[in-house]
């Protein structure tokens, strides 16, 4: 008599996806931080350097003015007309919350540095008399 074996069948493990799935999440980690938070500088622009300014935050929204007086924001040329338009006056209350007010409300201009002083005050004073206090002229560390 001969007696045969039923066919064994092979156990088919279930793909595992976790290690996939913590792949990709780290990597998507990895290029949040690594990848630009600001947008970039336009290449025209040189601005000077500071030695002994206190180190800020980089300005994600400043407005970049050219040495020949061309305003710039987020890469596009704009009149002062239309920068104002962008950058409505902060409003201001009594409210607890003022010193998150006031931080949130700081305009930031990076000016070339060989802007002259003639093209850059009317600027400031359009933004001065549009209902902004506080303007911070944005500097890059370094010597010279």
């Amino acid at each position: 008599m001969h007696v045969t074996k039923g066919k064994q069948r092979k156990r088919v493990m279930p793909e595992n996806t976790i290690p996939l799935i913590n792949i990709v999440f780290l990597m998507l980690i990895f290029f949040l931080i690594a990848g630009t938070v600001a947008p970039p500088v336009s290449t025209e622009l040189k601005p000077p350097k500071s030695e002994e300014l206190p180190l800020m935050p980089p300005a994600g929204n400043a407005v970049e003015i050219l040495a020949d007086g061309t305003l710039i924001h987020h890469g596009q040329k704009l009149s002062l007309a239309q920068i104002l338009q962008r950058f409505p006056p902060p409003i201001t209350s009594g409210s607890p919350d003022q010193n998150d007010l006031e931080q949130t409300s700081v305009l930031h201009i990076l000016a070339d540095k060989q802007l002259a002083a003639s093209k850059l005050m009317p600027v400031l004073q359009a933004f001065r008399a549009h209902g902004h206090k506080t303007i911070r002229l944005v500097t890059i560390r370094g010597g010279n």
